[in-house]
C-alpha cells in the first residue's frame, strides 16, 4: 500500500510519481462530500462510464481512509490492477477517466471531498461489486471486520457485466 506524503498528491496511471496539488491543471466542475459516521464504512467502486467519464480529485478532510483505484482501461498495461493507497486528513489522490474508485473508512467521522471534471450524469452512473476484483476481497477478508456497505453497492454487478 502506498502512502502519499503528506500535502502531497500522488497521481494513479502516471509514472511521475508524486508532485504536489499545484501542479494540477484539472477544470473542476463540481464538488462532492462524503460524511461516513462509522469506520469501516466502504463505498465503492464507482466511476462514470464514457462519454461521461470523470477525473476525481480525491481528498481526506477529516479521518482517514484506504482508497481503491481499478484500471478499468483495456488498452493499459496495467488493466485490471488494483492499487491501494492509506490516507490520512490533508492528502491527495488523483484518479483519471476510466479508473474505478472506491475507499473504506478507517476512523469514524470521516469526511472525503473529491473534485470531479464533468458533472454527475445518472445515466452514467456505473457501480462494479468488489468481489469482482481478487485483492480487493483479499484485502477485505484478510483486513477488516464486518464493513458497512449501502445496498447500491453490496447489489452492484460484477465486472463481467460491466462494459467500459
Amino acid at each position: 500500500m502506498q502512502k502519499p506524503e503528506l500535502g502531497k498528491s500522488i497521481c494513479v496511471g502516471d509514472n511521475r510519481g508524486v508532485f504536489s496539488a499545484s501542479e494540477l491543471n484539472g477544470e473542476w466542475v463540481q464538488t462532492n462530500v462524503s460524511y461516513n459516521t462509522s469506520k469501516y464504512t466502504f463505498r465503492g467502486m464507482h466511476l462514470q462510464s464514457s462519454p461521461h467519464s470523470q477525473s476525481k480529485l480525491i481528498k481526506v478532510v477529516r479521518g482517514s481512509i484506504t482508497d481503491i483505484v481499478v484500471d478499468l482501461r483495456e488498452d493499459s498495461d496495467d488493466y485490471m490492477v488494483v492499487q491501494t493507497y492509506y490516507m490520512e486528513k490533508g492528502e491527495e489522490l488523483f484518479v483519471p477517466k476510466g479508473f474505478a474508485h472506491g475507499f473504506i473508512t478507517m476512523e469514524d467521522h470521516t469526511v472525503v471531498q473529491y473534485l470531479v471534471d464533468y458533472p454527475y450524469t445518472p445515466e452514467a452512473d456505473v457501480s462494479i461489486h468488489w468481489k469482482s476484483f481478487e485483492r480487493i476481497e483479499d484485502i477485505f477478508t484478510r483486513s477488516f471486520g464486518d464493513l458497512i456497505i449501502s445496498d447500491k453497492d453490496r447489489d452492484a454487478p460484477v465486472i463481467k457485466d460491466y462494459k467500459v
